[in-house]
């Protein structure tokens, strides 16, 4: 996982040998993280992914375009249904 806690990991080598990162994730803090580390490294970004019955597709460019974190999502409400790890047994679960 990538996060600042991975980064003896995700270190500088890792960053600068990337010609750029598509990422689908269905955590903002995760979103958030790569797209900062993408703006700092200079690395251009597809952003997308899920967050219970939303999704979210972005080209990010650094220093040229709007970034992931330039926007704020509304608040997360509930559960993150993609997050659910048993058989959907409710009609919200198959969204």
């Amino acid at each position: 996982m990538v996060a600042p806690a991975t980064i003896s990991v995700f270190n500088d080598a890792f960053w600068e040998n990337l010609d750029f990162v598509v990422n689908a994730v269905d955590n903002i803090d995760a979103r958030l993280y790569v797209d900062a580390q993408c703006v700092w490294y200079e690395k251009p970004l597809l952003e997308s992914g899920t967050l219970g019955t939303k999704a979210n597709s972005q080209m990010v460019v650094p220093h040229k375009s709007v970034t992931y974190g330039d926007s704020k999502d509304q608040p997360e409400e509930g559960y993150k249904l993609c997050t659910i790890k048993m058989f959907p047994n409710l009609i919200e679960h198959c969204i």
